[in-house]
């Protein structure tokens, strides 16, 4: 942008959509005040969930989930495991 080129020239250059270009300028100042260090301070944040996911509240499943993977299991193995393991079960 600091060198004058269009959403459309970026976009192309940056292998993206010109439409998702255009948002990103526009969600993040406009091309007058847009800042790539502040847009993507931002993105990170707006990417944060709203609560902690299963395995960081340190519960049964994490236990599990830890054992595997000191067994060097893949987490596609992990997953198909406590699905037999623990069927209709939806904390696990």
């Amino acid at each position: 942008m600091a060198a004058g080129e269009t959403a459309g020239q970026l976009a192309k250059r940056l292998g993206r959509s010109p439409s998702t270009v255009s948002r990103e300028i526009a969600r993040n100042g406009g091309r007058d005040r847009y800042r790539a260090a502040s847009a993507d301070a931002i993105a990170y944040e707006r990417g944060l969930r709203p609560k902690q996911a299963r395995l960081a509240q340190g519960s049964a499943l994490r236990a599990l989930v830890e054992a595997k993977l000191a067994l060097c299991w893949s987490p596609e193995q992990i997953a198909g495991w406590l699905r037999r393991q623990f069927p209709g079960d939806a904390s696990m």
